[in-house]
């Protein structure tokens, strides 16, 4: 067949982030055919082949001369080739495609034909003018060749200066990378995996099943601006495409390891100062990977691919205690498991199967064990997911596509903490030695199903690329407490100090006596709950290509959760994209959009755990009603006879005064809300878009985001405010608690009055109650700036950068939440966001020079994070409900007036492929993270103390690895491929 010899054209523009019929894990292919006059080739034949798996997609040019692929895989390149009687027929090779994405093609036939065909590189990063959604696109490439801390997916989002680390924020145990985007929380981000829900509904704290790194084929990360088809976030979407077999058979296997030899210690202290577990002295990590592909049976149009990955790694606490020096080893043990088989039944409808499971395990989450806690308080925290997709790809016609996801996800468990040693606790402080703790009954087990389903009809219409859809989810989620696990059910023993030997105070004879002891500690109460929610939207979303430059995008989305309140969820998303000169090197885009965030499944921890039937604690000392007659006497079976129940801090769901109104009144309470809603945010951009060289493009973004009815737990039945001019002025807890609304209402009833120096019997039950109010709202501006060149197959640069300002009156999903006042939470409360971090660089990127030697990595550069002082105390008197901050010049200073130091580290990489055999090939990679050393801190002592002057300590970094991201590692790998 004779080929086109000089004159195709291509030009592919909106290749990455728009989406005319496709969904987020499929593309199309759309175009026109034209002769050397540039006048449209009508009825020519197109055909797209893929060079991994075969599949093959045809169509035929309109009147118009043109057409339209969609529902394409994206998985592996293309062959596109187009013919018609009396022109020499035109290919294309190597077109790849980005999912969620449709690349434009414009091809010229000439009349004259040669022997010799033009090999034409499609990219899936050119200059975009179908949408106007921001982000950056990972290929397979540039994922396999980005330094990543244990392999882990999730710190690919980081590539993106948008995107910021949250280790500062909680949940460090879960062993993936959290972070926030564009002011929302660190739990708002949505994982889209193969055109599915990929989110955990109980926590979002990360992914529900993690996917191994050599099961990804492309990694989106949208940072605004984003179409109809995704909800549920007000932050970004991570939309992850993993990889399917080809028609040969391909595998590898991988070691991975880090040695503890050459890395370098965390800083600010070391193994004889160290007073927390998460001060860890030496981490270590083996890791085993593999995959193989290719086709299922040699005749069979079905194709696999299987990939596993397991790891171990060691993490070492100092233990400082005298009563057991040394240190704790917390074992961190993970499988990943993932198959995916791909079959095409026709050339109009092909389908996928997706298996991934995740299991790991840590028996030091958090650092429960070191510094003065020894190993007999340790817990291990357990975590097992599976998922089950199936999916459907449906060409119903030239011009319409049916994507239909159907999933299945099993949490078993979501969370489970294990105690080392399950039992009543005992406490006895040992003179002139230190703290000896046995035992503890705080666990906790829950499971989480999830059953979701998701279909996308996408339609072409003239200039009108249509998608209209829906998404459901199901989520299930039962079982007893919470992270770290909460109620003393068996117990607390708290001896009195001992004088004795530390074998005498630890031995049977002390323990066992009664006598010894100085008071007893257990909790009663409910701490049982299930949630069954459900999470569903519709959405309808038109990209309308008004002239062949400019393009409307017009959106609609509804959605609901039934865990909330909220009814009237509608998220119109409107925006306009201009292609300036008209050949998709210059682009100017405009995008607005609502977007409503999760309330996550787990708030119903505390409500049914801290609620009027939830758990309290219960305290007795000798003598008193409800002490134990033995130690054999503990637990006791129930809350004993006689005993006046404790003074409780309750946390009650909004929306429930029916309920409520059996314990309290809760018309007394100020601010009680009726209703608990679901968080969004108003965003907005303003772009452009330019293609400086054929592979080089830059764009400058304005962001925009004003948040609204972001959830804090706040006192609705406060103490009246009490206003602090000076230093060192303090309330008492029962004076604050004597003005509170509810015992004002209760004294009145029983005709006494509060005594506000002393508590006394009778009293109310309740002090604190706290409950979830939709007050909080929140200011973002950024400038994002994103150079991206590709060198081919020699490697890729990406220069991201953001200035950004967020502020608000609470941070969304974090943790100290309280304001200085209950009263005042609004402009009072106003000020630097937690993860405010003003500017951001990131360089990533990697390069083969001479030798077949390829080289890269990441280099960021951060200024420092806020952070909040406070007096340490609770000057306020209303314990547990507020964050007192100090007094300067007369008044209380603002929320998160600190500023930390700056960040910055770089992770270079070097690796060299050996051809070992014919098709066996040995690659060698070293790679190492923060290579320079830099001490990185992302959390302060924020202490200023209750005197005029502030001490020497305040703003000096807090330590661990909860408090710095990770000192130098050096991580090592050995692949074998076929």
């Amino acid at each position: 067949m004779h080929k086109l010899s000089i004159s195709v054209f291509v030009l592919f523009v909106g290749a990455v982030f728009s989406a005319s019929a496709q969904t987020p894990d499929t593309a199309s292919l759309s175009g026109q055919v034209q002769d050397s006059s540039h006048a449209a080739v009508a009825h020519a034949a197109v055909s797209v082949t893929n060079q991994l798996t075969g599949l093959q997609r045809t169509a035929q040019t309109d009147d118009k001369g043109e057409f339209r692929l969609s529902g394409l895989p994206v998985a592996g390149s293309y062959i596109v080739e187009s013919n018609k009687e009396g022109f020499a027929a035109a290919v294309l090779k190597s077109v790849t495609l980005a999912g969620g994405s449709s690349a434009q093609v414009t091809i010229i036939l000439n009349v004259s034909a040669a022997n010799e065909s033009v090999t034409v590189e499609g990219s899936a990063t050119d200059v975009r003018v179908d949408e106007p959604q921001l982000g950056d696109f990972l290929d397979a490439a540039e994922i396999d060749s980005t330094p990543l801390l244990n392999r882990r997916i999730t710190f690919l989002p980081l590539l993106s200066a948008a995107n910021r680390p949250a280790i500062n924020q909680g949940d460090i145990f879960m062993n993936q990378d959290l972070f926030t985007t564009n002011g929302a929380g660190r739990r708002q981000t949505w994982f889209e995996v193969d055109g599915t829900n990929g989110n955990d509904s109980w926590g979002r704290q990360t992914i529900f099943t993690n996917i191994p790194k050599d099961a990804m084929e492309a990694m989106t990360v949208l940072t605004n601006g984003f179409s109809a088809e995704y909800g549920a976030s007000t932050g970004s979407v991570v939309n992850i495409v993993t990889k399917s077999g080809s028609d040969k058979l391909h595998g590898d296997l991988l070691e991975v390891y880090r040695p503890s030899g050459p890395e370098a210690e965390l800083s600010g202290f070391n193994s004889s100062n160290a007073t927390s577990g998460n001060q860890i002295t030496n981490d270590t990590l083996a890791q085993t990977s593999g995959s193989i592909s290719g086709k299922l049976l040699k005749n069979d149009p079905t194709h696999f691919f299987l990939a596993g990955e397991t790891s171990q790694q060691n993490r070492a606490s100092p233990v400082t205690s005298p009563l057991a020096p040394g240190n704790f080893i917390g074992h961190y043990r993970d499988l990943l498991l993932f198959l995916r088989l791909d079959r095409q039944f026709s050339s109009k409808n092909n389908a996928f199967f997706r298996e991934s499971d995740d299991g790991f395990y840590d028996t030091n989450p958090n650092g429960i064990v070191g510094g003065s806690s020894l190993a007999t308080v340790a817990r291990t925290f357990r975590r097992r997911t599976y998922t089950t997709e199936f999916g459907d790809t449906a060409i119903l016609s030239p011009y319409t596509v049916n994507n239909l996801r159907v999933q299945f996800q099993l949490a078993s468990p979501i969370t489970e903490f294990d105690p080392a040693v399950y039992g009543t606790q005992f406490v006895v402080p040992i003179a002139g030695a230190a703290t000896f703790t046995s035992g503890t009954s705080q666990s906790a087990l829950l499971m989480n199903r999830q059953y979701g389903v998701d279909e996308t009809m996408a339609m072409s219409l003239g200039k009108h690329q249509l998608r209209i859809g829906g998404t459901w989810t199901f989520a299930h989620t039962g079982g007893n407490s919470k992270e770290f696990g909460g109620p003393i059910y068996l117990g607390k023993f708290t001896y009195n100090t001992c004088s004795l030997t530390v074998a005498q105070c630890e031995s049977p004879t002390y323990l066992n006596n009664i006598a010894n002891v100085a008071n007893y500690q257990q909790s009663y109460g409910n701490a049982s709950y299930t949630v069954n929610d459900n999470l569903f939207g519709i959405f309808a979303q038109d990209d309308y290509r008004l002239s062949n430059r400019v393009v409307i995008n017009l959106g609609l989305r509804y959605e609901g959760q039934t865990f909330t309140d909220s009814h009237t969820n509608f998220a119109p998303r409107v925006g306009i994209d201009y292609d300036v000169f008209g050949n998709g090197t210059t682009v100017l885009r405009a995008g607005f959009g609502i977007y409503y965030s999760q309330i996550v499944d787990n708030e119903e921890a505390s409500y049914a755990l801290t609620g009027p039937t939830g758990v309290f604690n219960y305290t007795a000392t000798p003598g008193q009603v409800g002490f134990p007659s033995s130690i054999a006497a503990a637990p006791l079976p129930a809350f004993p006879a006689g005993a006046v129940p404790p003074l409780r801090n309750l946390y009650i769901r909004p929306g429930q005064s029916a309920y409520l109104n059996q314990f309290f009144p809760t018309s007394t309470l100020v601010g009680y809300p009726s209703k608990l809603l679901n968080p969004y945010s108003e965003q907005y951009t303003l772009s452009v878009e330019q293609k400086l060289a054929r592979n080089t493009i830059l764009s400058l973004d304005y962001v925009g985001t004003h948040t609204l009815h972001v959830l804090r737990p706040l006192d609705v039945d406060p103490p009246t405010s009490f206003i602090r001019t000076a230093q060192n002025q303090t309330r008492s807890a029962q004076a604050a608690n004597c003005t509170r609304p509810y015992w004002i209402y209760w004294y009145q009833q029983n005709g006494t009055t509060c005594n506000t120096t002393t508590a006394t019997n009778p009293q109310p039950p309740y002090s604190v109650i706290q409950s979830d109010v939709n007050d909080g709202y929140l200011h973002y501006d950024a400038f994002d700036v994103n150079l991206r060149e590709s060198f081919g197959n020699k490697g890729a640069l990406l220069v991201s950068y953001v200035w950004s300002h967020t502020l608000d009156n609470v941070d969304p999903d974090s943790t100290s939440q309280n304001p200085n006042d209950p009263n005042h939470v609004g402009q009072a409360e106003y000020g630097n966001a937690l993860y405010d971090q003003r500017n951001r660089l990131v360089l990533s990127g990697f390069y083969t020079v001479p030798l077949k030697v390829r080289i890269g990595g990441i280099a960021t550069l951060a200024g420092g994070l806020p952070y909040n002082l406070v007096t340490g105390t609770t000057n306020s008197g209303d314990t547990g409900a507020t964050t007192d901050r100090p007094v300067i010049n007369g008044a209380v200073i603002g929320r998160d007036t600190g500023r930390g130091m700056p960040v910055y580290y770089v992770d270079p990489f070097i690796e060299r492929e050996f051809a070992l055999f014919e098709r066996v090939n040995l690659d060698l990679r070293a790679e190492a993270f923060n290579v320079l050393n830099h001490a990185n801190f992302v959390s302060f002592n924020g202490t200023y103390g209750n005197l005029a002057a502030a001490p020497a300590t305040l703003g000096t970094p807090n330590t661990g690895i909860t408090a710095q991201l990770p000192a130098r590692e050096l991580q090592f790998e050995v692949k074998v491929s076929f």
